[in-house]
C-alpha cells in the first residue's frame, strides 16, 4: 500500500507540474508568461498577460490537477497511518507543489489556489466552502491578494471548528504554509527596495510595490534583476 501512495505522490506532483498558464502564454502570444506582469504562471497573469478568454479553460485545467490525483487515492482506498484522508492530502499537496515549483519550468511556477481548490472538493468540501466565502469576502473588502490569503489561513482554522480529523487539519495547514512561503518566494528571488518591506507586499499583496498597475504590466525589460538596497 506505501508504494502505491509513493507512486501517486510522485504523479501528483508530475501532473501538477504540466504548466498550464504557461503553454497559454506560449502557444497563443509566444511569449514566456514568466517574463510578463506579475511573473506567476497563473490564471491570474493570463488574464493580464495573454488573454482574458482563456483564463477559464486554464482555470479548469489547474482546478483538474488537484481533483484528479486526490480521486484515485480515494478510489484506490489507499491510507497512511489507517488514515485515508492523510494518503488524499499528502497527494494533494504533492499536486499543489507541482504547480508551484513546476519540474518542467526550473521549478517556477504559480500559486496554487486553484489546484488547492481542486484537491479540497474530495479532501475538504466543507472547509472549501469556507474559503470560497472568506475568498469573495475578501476581494470585495480589500482585493484578490488580501482574499486569497485570509481565506487560505482560515483553512486549518476551519477544520479545527469543524472537529476534522488531525492528519486532516495538518493536510490544510500545509496548504497554508505553501502559500505563503510562494508568495515571499515568489518566481524571482531578486528584491526591489527594503527587503522587509518587500517580503509584507508580498505576503499580503502577492508582489514587490504597492502600484499594482505597474507590477501586472511589466514586460521582461521591468524584469531585469536589480541590486537590494
Amino acid at each position: 500500500m506505501l508504494w502505491q501512495v509513493i507512486f501517486l505522490i510522485i504523479g501528483a506532483y508530475l501532473l501538477g507540474s504540466v504548466p498550464t498558464a504557461y503553454i497559454a502564454g506560449r502557444v497563443l502570444k509566444g511569449i514566456d508568461i514568466r517574463s510578463y506582469g506579475s511573473g506567476s504562471v497563473s490564471g491570474s497573469n493570463v488574464w493580464q498577460s495573454v488573454s482574458r478568454w482563456v483564463v477559464l479553460p486554464v482555470g479548469i485545467a489547474d482546478i483538474s490537477k488537484g481533483v484528479i490525483p486526490v480521486l484515485i487515492a480515494w478510489a484506490m482506498g489507499l491510507t497512511l497511518m489507517e488514515e485515508p484522508k492523510l494518503a488524499q492530502g499528502i497527494v494533494g499537496l504533492a499536486a499543489i507543489a507541482g504547480h508551484n515549483w513546476s519540474i518542467f519550468l526550473g521549478f517556477s511556477g504559480g500559486r496554487g489556489i486553484a489546484t488547492m481548490m481542486g484537491v479540497l472538493v474530495l479532501l475538504a468540501p466543507w472547509e472549501l466552502l469556507v474559503f470560497i466565502g472568506l475568498f469573495l469576502l475578501g476581494i470585495a473588502l480589500f482585493n484578490v491578494p488580501v482574499g486569497a490569503f485570509i481565506a487560505a489561513v482560515a483553512l486549518p482554522l476551519a477544520s479545527l471548528g469543524l472537529g476534522e480529523p488531525l492528519p486532516l487539519t495538518l493536510c490544510l495547514l500545509a496548504m497554508t504554509l505553501i502559500l505563503i512561503v510562494k508568495r515571499l518566494t515568489a518566481n524571482r528571488g531578486a528584491l526591489i527596495g527594503d527587503w522587509r518591506r518587500v517580503l509584507v507586499y508580498r505576503l499580503l499583496l502577492d508582489r514587490d510595490i504597492p502600484d499594482r498597475e505597474a507590477w501586472i504590466h511589466r514586460t521582461p525589460a521591468d524584469m531585469e534583476p536589480r541590486e537590494k538596497q
